[in-house]
C-alpha cells in the first residue's frame, strides 16, 4: 500500500479579515513553505479574503480551501458561498462539519452530507470534521458518536470518492483550550475512525483515507500527535496564526514522516 502523504491544514476561522492582514500572512507563508512538496498544506482563509489570498498562493505548493459552501451550486440562497466561486479562485478543498457550523449554525448531518456530495461531484476534496462534544475516555461512547457522524456524512458516497475525503478528528471539548487531547487518546480515536471506515468500505479504502487531528495543535505537540500509523497530519487553528509557528508545525510533521517509528495503534 502506498504511503499516505502527510497533511497540515490551517484555518483562519474569522481572523485575518482584512486585505492587509490576509496578504501579509499569505506572502510570508509562501516565502516559508511555498516550494515545499513533502507535505500537503491547505489554507482556509476567512471567507471575505479568499480572493486576496488566492492570487498569492496560486503558483505555490499551498492549497486553497473554503471554510463553508452552500449545499447547492447556485440559486436563491442569499448570503451563501457558492462552490463555483471557490473553483473560480482555484480552490481545491472544502471544510465540512466544523463544530462551529454544527453548533452555532445548527448544521445537521443531512446538510453536511449534501455538501459532501456536491464537493465530490465538483471534483474538490472534502475535509470532514467529526468529534465528540464532551470530554470522556469512554471509547464505546465515542465510537457510537463518531459512527453516527461518519455514516450520515458518507451516505451515497461511492468507494472511489470515499478515498478522497480527509477526515479531521476535532473533539469539541479541546476548542479554545491550552492543551490538545492527550496523545494516547488521539491515537486510539483515530484508530477507531479508521476501523469505522473499514466497516463501511473495506480495508483497502480505509488504508487510503487520511485522518488528521485538530484541537489546540501547536509546534510543541504536533510531533507526538502524528506518531501513529492512523494519524496523517494536523488541523491547526489559533496556534498557527503566526506563519512562522505554522511553518514549525509543518517541519515537525515532515520530520516525523521521514523517520521510521514503532507507531502506536
Amino acid at each position: 500500500m502506498e504511503k499516505r502523504k502527510p497533511i497540515v491544514v490551517m484555518s483562519w476561522a474569522m481572523r485575518q479579515n482584512t486585505k492587509k492582514d490576509a496578504t501579509e500572512f499569505a506572502q510570508e507563508l509562501v516565502e516559508l513553505l511555498g516550494t515545499n512538496e513533502l507535505t500537503e498544506k491547505i489554507l482556509f482563509p476567512s471567507m471575505g479574503v479568499i480572493s486576496h489570498v488566492s492570487g498569492l498562493i496560486k503558483n505555490s505548493s499551498i492549497g486553497l480551501g473554503a471554510q463553508n459552501i452552500c449545499y447547492e451550486e447556485a440559486g436563491m440562497f442569499s448570503g451563501e458561498y457558492s462552490i463555483d466561486s471557490l473553483i473560480d479562485e482555484n480552490g481545491s478543498y472544502v471544510e465540512l462539519g466544523h463544530w462551529e457550523r454544527r453548533t452555532l449554525f445548527h448544521e445537521s448531518d443531512e446538510l453536511i452530507n449534501k455538501k459532501m456530495l456536491l464537493t465530490l461531484k465538483k471534483g474538490l476534496v472534502p475535509i470532514l470534521c467529526i468529534g465528540e462534544r464532551e470530554k470522556t475516555e469512554d471509547l464505546d461512547y465515542i465510537q457510537i458518536e463518531l459512527y453516527r457522524q461518519l455514516v450520515n456524512s458518507f451516505i451515497l458516497v461511492n468507494p472511489e470518492d470515499a478515498t478522497k475525503v480527509i477526515i479531521a478528528y476535532t473533539p469539541i471539548w479541546t476548542v479554545s483550550q491550552t492543551k490538545a487531547a492527550n496523545v494516547p487518546h488521539i491515537h486510539k480515536v483515530c484508530g477507531i475512525i479508521r476501523g469505522i471506515i473499514t466497516k463501511l468500505y473495506g480495508h483497502e479504502v480505509a488504508e487510503k483515507v487520511r485522518i488528521i487531528y485538530g484541537g489546540s495543535v501547536s509546534p510543541n505537540n504536533a510531533k507526538l500527535i502524528v506518531q501513529s500509523k492512523n494519524v496523517d497530519g494536523v488541523f491547526v487553528g489559533r496556534f498557527g496564526s503566526n506563519p512562522k509557528r505554522l511553518a514549525e508545525v509543518v517541519k515537525e510533521v515532515e520530520e516525523n514522516n521521514q523517520k521510521e517509528f514503532n507507531f502506536q495503534e
